[in-house]
């Protein structure tokens, strides 16, 4: 009688202590999903599949977690829309988890970041790059017609002015500027059954990055008191296709360099002094490409930490 007593209170122990392991804690490493077959901008009807991969770590043990727009979608190694409908679009993620041989026994990757699914109803539809172009890149926007019939012409537009009148479905810009970032979208005119027909795409927005963001110098507080420590940050993005490349971040203050190129993006003033105060600014510069920007100014005003001034 003792005996089963102690049994069932162990068992009891063991299924409160299970009961209360934490939810894996998520490995440093972020997942990442991409289209494998078809494409992520597509007509209703037609298929396109995901899938999830762990970079770095291809190994065949990973399961996969699959979202849309934080809807759980189940468990696969890929998702597969396979005669995609309208409802479908939207932002799809996943997450990896596997069994490892110590506490807690499982390990989960950090979500992807969200993947664009598209799925359009219409006639006319504007396929655009898949990621952010660069200055000076080349870019193809083309016009696609459900059916794929033979065009009779096809007008593309850019922020609501047409740009270009073409015979052809594909549009090409030869070397990219940051004017071309915009609002485009395609107007398409055929011949089925001995009858003229028009269709209209919808506006897609297409970013065009430039290869070093101008910086912006961020401060804490504009105004400080005199022994405080300040710490000024040179925000900016450097945006090539090599990721090797290095930035050189300059500090200055009323034009005036403070100091040698600092490999970080920070400045530290340990003790801050009335006569710091000043128009500060940062200049970023990458040599490899002889790229260099400049921050706007921010006044910084240091006060006396005499309270009765």
């Amino acid at each position: 009688m003792y005996v089963l007593s102690g049994a069932i209170a162990i068992l009891t122990l063991i299924a409160n202590v299970k009961s209360e392991v934490p939810k894996p804690t998520p490995l440093p490493v972020r997942a990442k999903v991409k289209v494998s077959m078809g494409e992520a901008r597509l007509f209703s009807g037609e298929a396109v599949q995901l899938t999830c991969s762990v970079p770095d770590q291809p190994e065949p043990k990973w399961t996969y977690h699959w979202f849309r727009d934080e809807e759980s979608l189940g468990i696969s190694d890929v998702y597969h829309l396979q005669k995609a409908q309208v409802q479908q679009g939207g932002n799809y993620t996943c997450y990896g988890e596997k069994d490892i041989e110590t506490w807690p026994y499982s390990a989960e990757t950090l979500p992807s970041e969200p993947h664009s699914v598209y799925v359009d109803g219409g006639w006319a539809l504007l396929r655009v790059p898949v990621e952010p172009l660069l200055i000076e890149e080349k870019m193809t926007l083309t016009c696609r017609i459900r059916g794929e019939p033979m065009l009779v012409e096809v007008l593309f537009y850019k922020d609501g002015i047409e740009i270009h009148r073409l015979k052809d479905k594909d549009l090409v810009l030869p070397k990219l500027t940051l004017k071309d970032k915009g609002n485009y979208w395609c107007r398409a005119m055929w011949v089925q059954g001995f009858e003229y027909h028009s269709a209209q795409s919808l506006p897609v927005y297409v970013a065009v990055l430039d290869k070093l963001n101008t910086p912006v110098l961020e401060i804490e507080r504009e105004e400080v008191v005199r022994g405080e420590r300040v710490v000024l940050r040179c925000v900016t993005q450097l945006n090539v296709r090599d990721k090797d490349l290095s930035i050189d971040y300059y500090f200055l203050k009323d034009g005036s360099r403070l100091g040698p190129a600092l490999p970080q993006e920070t400045f530290l003033i340990p003790f801050i002094e009335e006569d710091d105060s000043g128009l500060y600014s940062c200049r970023v510069r990458v040599r490899a490409l002889e790229l260099e920007r400049l921050s706007e100014q921010v006044e910084l005003r240091v006060r006396s930490d005499d309270k009765s001034l």
